[in-house]
């Protein structure tokens, strides 16, 4: 196999993120957000909300790393925010999965994406920590936008919301009030358990 064939592999297999479903609806009638649809909302975040960033970032590697960070669900499929399942787990899952979605790339193109993977997990980079506060983020305005009243199906619990999303105070203070704002309206709402 040349390098373009390699490539166009790699470019084919993507196509099978769109058919990873997530537990978000979409506002028009419904249906499970996919996850190509919510690596798409959250590249288009970054840029609008990249000035309330704790410091410069450098914004096209945000989105890079928000465009890779679900690639593993290919093979695996989404795992949910409040499952009780072990993190460790999941992760390696999601990387053994990576690490074959990318296995027909050169090794240059390999070495790029995994490194930009890696450093979304490992979460030390300023570029990282904005890319977790905008992946939080996204399904919190989902769920608020799309939801009936009252809707809370799996019987989410106000405090294990606050708990998962307590880290975008210290990783972009700017936008806590936006996040405590959201999740106390949702919780009006009834979309999660007081």
């Amino acid at each position: 196999m040349n390098i373009l064939q390699g490539q166009i592999q790699f470019i084919n297999e993507l196509e099978k993120l769109k058919t990873v479903k997530r537990r978000n609806l979409t506002l028009d009638n419904k249906r499970p957000e996919n996850s190509a649809e919510h690596s798409w909302h959250l590249a288009m975040m970054v840029p609008v909300l990249a000035p309330y960033s704790k410091t410069p970032i450098d914004q096209l590697k945000v989105i890079k790393m928000l465009l890779v960070h679900d690639l593993g669900e290919i093979y695996d499929g989404d795992s949910w925010l409040y499952e009780q399942s072990d993190q460790k787990e999941i992760q390696q899952k999601e990387l053994t999965a990576f690490k074959r979605l990318i296995g027909s790339l050169p090794a240059n193109q390999q070495s790029e994406l995994l490194d930009l993977f890696m450093e979304f997990e490992v979460q030390e980079t300023e570029e990282a920590k904005f890319a977790k506060v905008i992946d939080a983020i996204q399904p919190l305005l989902n769920h608020l936008q799309v939801s009936d009243e009252n809707e809370n199906p799996d019987g989410i619990a106000a405090s294990k919301v606050w708990e998962k999303k307590a880290f975008v105070r210290d990783y972009a203070p700017d936008l806590w009030l936006m996040v405590e704002e959201t999740i106390n309206e949702s919780i009006r709402k009834g979309l999660y358990q007081e």
